[in-house]
């Protein structure tokens, strides 16, 4: 049985600081200012530049008023879609998107991108051709809502099956940048030349490393009673569920705050340095009121669900359809998505 040790919140600052020395946010408020000013230009300038390459019937498609109703209608799963989709796109007007997403997102997370479409033709080959959906990778979809530039709020979304990006900016300022959806099906590519691909096997095998590291009375408190469950208020405009109390930072020790710590980390991770801070602000100021919530088991195989969820962030997760071979991750800020909040 482990050790329980309850860590100060400076001992739990040092254990992530330890993991992460580049978690130092202690920069200037102009700083970090600047920053963000540079990060909303260089999207909206991605945006513009995309944009301006569209034909008038391209622009029909993709440009919506910002107060639609499409801008929160937002969804992972394969349905009919607004908005213009890469299949409708030459390979310059594609050559721009991927910009937008790697500014917006990084390298990291514009990869991320890349491995969830690329799952769409993996998926094409297992369900044959009788298949119930396209199963497209080029079936992904970006809408722009409002003017990009414009001193008044827009945003614009990146979506397809098993993947959402909904970024909300006004000015020189990125208001949002969630909710972020990635999903992957299968979990693991069984065959191919893909054979062995994990598009988000990290956050599943950190998840998992936590759990089995508690000992019986930290499990007692992370896990619950009910069977794994898709969070329905993963794909509401705000989260508006009732977050479930699990095992706190404070009742965990010093490895397994490392382990949280990367967990989130590689959630955040997809989104652009200057876009992630004040969600990773909790890590190293907040890391003691984060908690985790486990439901379902804990081997290889097994159906399961998890939520962390701290002060300015909320990880949904979900594993138990296709025998837990189909991964569903969403990011949500706990405030502020979709410019809401600045809008009251």
């Amino acid at each position: 049985m482990n050790r329980i040790f309850f860590f100060s919140s400076a001992s739990l600052l040092l254990a992530a600081w330890l993991l992460n020395p580049a978690l130092d946010y202690g920069t200037s408020s102009v700083d970090a200012a600047a920053a963000s000013a540079r990060t909303a230009d260089a999207i909206t300038a991605a945006v513009k530049k995309v944009a301006s390459k569209l034909s008038v019937r391209q622009r029909e498609k993709a440009l919506f008023d910002f107060k639609d109703e499409e801008r929160l209608n937002w969804h992972f799963i394969p349905r009919p879609r607004k908005g213009l989709a890469l299949s409708e796109m030459n390979d310059a007007q594609k050559k721009f998107v991927q910009n937008l997403l790697i500014v917006s997102l990084g390298e990291k997370g514009a990869r991320t991108v890349e491995e969830v479409r690329s799952l769409e033709g993996i998926l094409r080959s297992i369900e044959g051709p009788n298949r119930r959906f396209s199963r497209d990778p080029e079936h992904y979809y970006l809408s722009i809502f409002g003017t990009p530039g414009s001193k008044e709020k827009w945003g614009w979304r990146f979506e397809g099956h098993h993947l959402c990006l909904n970024f909300t900016l006004q000015g020189k300022s990125v208001l949002s940048a969630t909710p972020l959806f990635y999903g992957a099906n299968p979990a693991m590519v069984q065959s191919g030349p893909r054979k062995g691909l994990r598009v988000l096997g990290k956050v599943e095998d950190l998840a998992r490393q936590l759990m089995r590291s508690l000992d019986e009375s930290q499990l007692k408190t992370a896990l619950g009673k009910s069977k794994p469950e898709e969070i329905k208020a993963t794909q509401a405009a705000t989260y508006d569920a009732r977050l479930p109390l699990g095992l706190p930072g404070s009742s965990m020790n010093e490895v397994q705050v490392k382990t949280l710590t990367q967990l989130v980390l590689e959630h955040t991770g997809n989104l652009e340095k200057d876009l992630r801070k004040e969600m990773e602000i909790s890590l190293t100021k907040k890391v003691a009121d984060i908690q985790l919530a486990w439901r379902g088991k804990l081997g290889a195989g097994e159906g399961h669900s998890f939520i962390v969820h701290g002060p300015d962030f909320i990880i949904s997760y979900a594993n138990f359809q296709n025998n837990a071979a189909h991964i569903h991750s969403a990011l949500r800020a706990r405030k502020g998505e979709f410019g809401i909040d600045s809008e009251k």
